[in-house]
This record gives structure tokens, C-alpha cells and sequence, in this order.
């Protein structure tokens, strides 16, 4: 079995570790280059290739030491963009679970959704670290540069977590927040509204409003869209620079067919134990 055929069998399911295990299918159908990805550059890092997973040993997903410190980044980066995602996602539909007739902290959602956009900006600069040429397309000023959902989500989140406590409305049990105008021109302008005044929230009509809970629901689907598109673009731009080629002498898939058992404790990728 060649090397590319052994990584054909990891997946996310079997072989991630507690948040990847728990969280993966919240996300799967929407951001399911993250797995590609994982597949062909993360887990030839991890100590998953150097043999089984011994029975209790915590140690089997994380990252070897033996790697260079660029390589380890790129893997950081990259479980980090899931894990804020992802942990969004839950996030919001526990609160929708707890209290369907309206999000209890969606301030807490949207500063999810930040900081994962955040890491995308640290995952692009990792990719650059190793890709060189093949993806200077990568934006790198966020959230300028980046697709129109990262700027939705600045926006919001500085209205939500850096200014006064935004007004908001309430109809039939909905949370209800100003909904962006179509002119990015304008959204400065219109953000500092709202910073000092209730009042100005209460005066919109209901065009002008929109649901919180289908507001974040959306952010996330565009988001993770907007992911998996990128993801793909790089994974075709890395083709040509397949780790093996680069780095044959730590990216190194162990002979052993049955090295995808999966025995140990469920633990996180960054997690250790004392």
C-alpha cells in the first residue's frame, strides 16, 4: 500500500481527535475540504503515522517533535479554523436548544465566528510559509481584503462586543438586531448610529431589522462556503508540492498496513496530560 493509500483511509470520524470527533458533523456538509486538507497535510505531522494507537496513550493525535516549526504552525492554523467554527456552530444551537424562542448570548456566537476569521488570517500566512508562489492569491489584511462574510462579521462583532450594549428589538419570542445596509460605503456611518442610542435601534422599521438567530445561522453558512472554496483552490495550488516530495524525510507514512486502529482516549490535538 503506497503512502497516498494509507491516508485515504484516515477520516475525521474514526481518526480526529475529541473536538474533531464531537464537531465534525456540524460542519462536514459545509466545509468538507477541511477533512481533504487534514488528510494529506496534518496528519502526516501527527504521531498517527509513526504506528497503531497504543491502548491508553493520549499522545496518538498530536503533533510530532520532530517536524519543522513552519509545518507545526500549519497544523495549529488549521484545527484552529475548525475548532472556533465549529465550536460557533454548537455554540448556537445549544442556546437555540435551551431557548428556542430566542439566542440567550449571541454576543458569544459572534465572537466565535471573529476569532475564527482571525485564524483563517494565521492558517493563509502558514500556507504562504510553505506553498511559496503557488498561493500569493491568499488575502492578508482582514478583514478588508477578505470575502464580503468576514467583513459582514467584523462589523457586527464590533458592534456587539466592543460598543455599549446594542438596542435590539423583540417580536413573536425573535431577538432582533439592524440589518446591514447594501452599501459597504455606508456601513461605518450606519454602525455609529447605534453606538450611544437605543433610541435609533427602536426607530427602524421592520425592513430594517433582522433576526439574530437567522442572522448568525446565516454568517455561519457563508462562512463555512466560503472555507470549503477556499480550501479547494489551495489544495489545487499545493498539488504540485506534495509533502512527501518537500519533506521525505519527516513526512513519513509507516510501513505497517494497521496503523489506523483507533484504541486510545479520545483527547485534543493541543491537550496533554500531566
Amino acid at each position: 500500500m503506497t503512502a497516498s493509500e494509507k491516508l485515504d483511509t484516515f477520516n475525521l470520524d474514526d481518526h480526529g481527535d475529541r473536538h474533531e470527533h464531537e464537531r465534525w458533523p456540524l460542519i462536514r456538509d459545509r466545509f468538507g475540504n477541511y477533512e481533504v486538507f487534514w488528510r494529506l497535510y496534518v496528519v502526516p505531522l501527527t504521531n498517527r503515522v509513526l504506528g497503531p494507537a497504543p491502548g491508553g496513550e493520549r499522545s496518538w493525535v498530536r503533533v510530532r517533535r520532530d517536524i519543522p516549526s513552519e509545518w507545526q504552525k500549519l497544523a495549529v492554523c488549521h484545527y484552529s479554523v475548525f475548532y472556533r467554527l465549529s465550536r460557533a456552530v454548537e455554540l448556537r444551537l445549544e442556546q437555540a436548544q435551551s431557548t428556542p424562542d430566542k439566542p440567550t448570548h449571541p454576543e458569544e456566537v459572534i465572537s466565535l465566528l471573529q476569532t475564527c476569521c482571525e485564524n483563517v488570517m494565521d492558517f493563509y500566512d502558514a500556507v504562504r510559509d510553505i506553498g511559496g508562489g503557488t498561493v500569493q492569491y491568499l488575502p492578508r489584511r482582514l478583514p478588508d481584503d477578505f470575502p464580503l462574510v468576514f467583513r459582514k462579521i467584523d462589523v457586527y462583532r464590533n458592534m456587539l462586543i466592543h460598543n455599549p450594549v446594542l438596542g435590539r428589538g423583540e417580536t413573536d419570542g425573535q431577538t432582533l438586531w439592524p440589518k446591514l445596509p447594501g452599501d459597504l460605503d455606508s456601513w461605518e456611518a450606519w454602525k455609529n448610529k447605534f453606538r450611544f442610542s437605543w433610541s435609533a435601534v427602536e426607530d427602524l422599521s421592520p425592513e430594517e431589522l433582522v433576526s439574530a438567530r437567522a442572522l448568525l445561522e446565516s454568517l455561519e453558512n457563508e462562512l463555512a462556503a466560503s472555507l470549503n472554496e477556499t480550501w479547494g483552490r489551495i489544495l489545487a495550488s499545493l498539488a504540485s508540492r506534495n509533502p512527501y516530495e518537500r519533506f521525505s524525510t519527516f513526512l513519513r507514512v509507516p510501513e505497517s498496513d494497521d496503523t489506523i486502529t483507533v484504541c486510545q482516549p479520545l483527547t485534543a490535538s493541543g491537550g496533554f496530560a500531566k
